[in-house]
């Protein structure tokens, strides 16, 4: 059990969490909360990894895209005196005393998570920011002011603590407020993105993403899985393509399968949605996996969520599968998709980005 350097700053101010009614946002691991196992808390989880590892029984959850509207979902786990929640976002007002914030990478999706907040704690709540110091934490403190008076609490393992007294009133959060819909084109398709802070390639087309949908194969049939769908740009793009087509989408971001519902509503469309860190806990077996895949853990370039994604995707195909994957030049994906493909083929090359299709 090795804390995160956030959580390591948080245990030297264990007291700060004797008084008030405490909530979590996006936890940075699952194990700083067992030291207030004698406490009553929310955790409000925005990511599947953290969520799954604090309650221990729920490998992935699925959901039908068309079960899910703008007022969002929850998934709810008590665990002991823990409540914790795998949401996109709270619309609570005055529900706490004091809400921990974890700092996210993006600054739009920080300010997202400090309005939520805010209306959660209410005028004379507390808000509290911690994160690494690499990580934007001195500009966190800026952004922060909006709400009341900052005081810097600690600093330690390369990380800071930033509390705010909350100085005014603030309504239920509104997500409509934080939502983009925007008109994508690719090879004479047009279709509706929704987007919102938080998801991969907020309120633009990723090149990367662009180029994998131009050189797509022709040749696809049966069931398509879309690995880490962000806002559901590859699969809402294929199904208006290739109706005849099943397509499933997996991410482990609630913000992402939120948004990937909107874009399949938007566009008339449907599909399985499924929240898992990875593949390995994704049981059904398809012909075809088309993906942008991440290669980042916060802040740094970390190829482990992709090596044991193409080792886990070779498990999720069929006899004669394929796999079309888009990545960052620099990344050393050949090699590691031949260690578990047949063929592995370049397909399309920029300055930036690479196109591979993978087949076994």
């Amino acid at each position: 059990m090795i804390l995160s350097p956030q959580s390591q700053l948080l245990e030297r101010n264990i007291a700060l969490f004797d008084e008030g009614q405490w909530a979590f946002i996006n936890p940075s691991d699952a194990y700083f909360l067992d030291g207030l196992k004698s406490q009553e808390v929310t955790v409000i989880h925005q990511y599947f990894d953290i969520f799954s590892e604090c309650v221990r029984v729920v490998p992935s959850v699925s959901f039908d895209s068309r079960d899910i509207t703008r007022t969002g979902f929850e998934v709810t786990q008590k665990v002991g005196n823990h409540t914790h929640i795998f949401t996109p976002f709270v619309a609570l007002e005055k529900s706490h005393t004091d809400v921990m914030i974890f700092l996210p990478k993006a600054k739009t999706h920080f300010q997202m998570l400090l309005r939520m907040a805010a209306s959660m704690v209410g005028q004379d709540g507390r808000i509290h920011v911690v994160g690494e110091n690499k990580g934007g934490i001195k500009s966190a403190a800026k952004l922060m002011d909006q709400y009341g008076p900052t005081q810097k609490v600690d600093s330690a393992r390369h990380c800071s603590l930033i509390t705010v007294l909350v100085e005014e009133p603030h309504l239920a959060f509104e997500p409509d407020a934080w939502l983009d819909m925007n008109t994508y084109h690719v090879e004479g398709t047009a279709w509706q993105v929704a987007s919102m802070p938080g998801v991969f390639s907020y309120k633009e087309l990723d090149a990367g993403t662009e180029l994998l949908l131009e050189k797509l194969s022709t040749s696809l049939s049966g069931e398509i899985l879309d690995f880490a769908c962000g806002a559901g740009v590859i699969a809402s793009y294929i199904m208006l393509k290739y109706p005849h087509l099943k397509l499933h989408l997996t991410d482990v971001s609630a913000l992402a399968v939120y948004c990937s519902a909107l874009t399949l509503a938007d566009n008339g469309l449907s599909a399985t949605l499924y929240a898992a860190d990875g593949l390995h806990s994704f049981t059904q077996k398809v012909q075809h996996i088309v993906t942008n895949p991440p290669f980042h853990t916060g802040i740094k370039t970390d190829y482990t969520i992709t090596k044991r994604f193409i080792s886990d995707a070779k498990a999720s195909l069929s006899r004669g599968g394929t796999m079309q994957m888009v990545a960052n030049r620099f990344l050393p994906y050949p090699g590691l998709l031949a260690e578990h493909f047949q063929t592995v083929y370049t397909t399309a090359q920029t300055s930036q980005f690479s196109v591979y299709q993978a087949a076994l």
